[in-house]
């Protein structure tokens, strides 16, 4: 969909991770969808669409949003969901359709999408990285996302988490 940046990033479900003695975290499931080279392998061809998930806790895509902050200070990305001791299903619900939300700016500004901290955050360290070339040139498109997702409701109807 993001033809300007050649990534698609979506939070479409979460995993509940039992741990012992009622211990356990939740893990988002990241869908990333790319055209992008340093995400495809050498069988991989040019125009190769890759698609592959990413699962994150909590914490991380917290400290992933702290290093995006701190030097993209002009993004305007949704503020991050709270952060509380026990969570319950409305939490994660919520976390989830934010943390989808997040990533969608994330991968409509060209800035964000060829960042570092998004390479090292999805696990892809391509040294080539900042010298790759931008299709359609760049462009921030930063406030229409930050627009465009404060209009959308912080939780949908329907928006039922999967159980695996």
């Amino acid at each position: 969909q993001n033809v300007h940046t050649g990534l698609d990033l979506t939070v479409p479900q979460h995993q509940e991770v039992r741990g012992r003695m009622m211990s356990g975290h939740v893990e988002y499931q990241i869908l990333v969808v790319t055209r992008l080279a340093a995400f495809k392998s050498a069988k991989h061809k040019p125009d190769d669409v890759v698609q592959f998930l990413v699962s994150k806790k909590y914490s991380e895509i917290e400290e992933f949003y702290q290093k995006l902050s701190s030097r993209y200070a002009t993004a305007s990305l949704p503020p991050l969901p709270r952060k509380v001791l026990f969570v319950g299903e409305s939490d994660i619900r919520e976390r989830r359709a934010v943390f989808n939300d997040i990533l969608r700016c994330v991968s409509k500004d060209a800035e964000l999408a060829g960042s570092p901290e998004l390479l090292e955050f999805l696990g892809t360290r391509g040294a080539n990285w900042a010298s790759l070339p931008w299709p359609g040139g760049g462009g921030s498109t930063t406030a229409l996302c930050s627009q465009e997702v404060s209009a959308r409701p912080l939780r949908e109807v329907g928006d039922q988490p999967s159980r695996d």
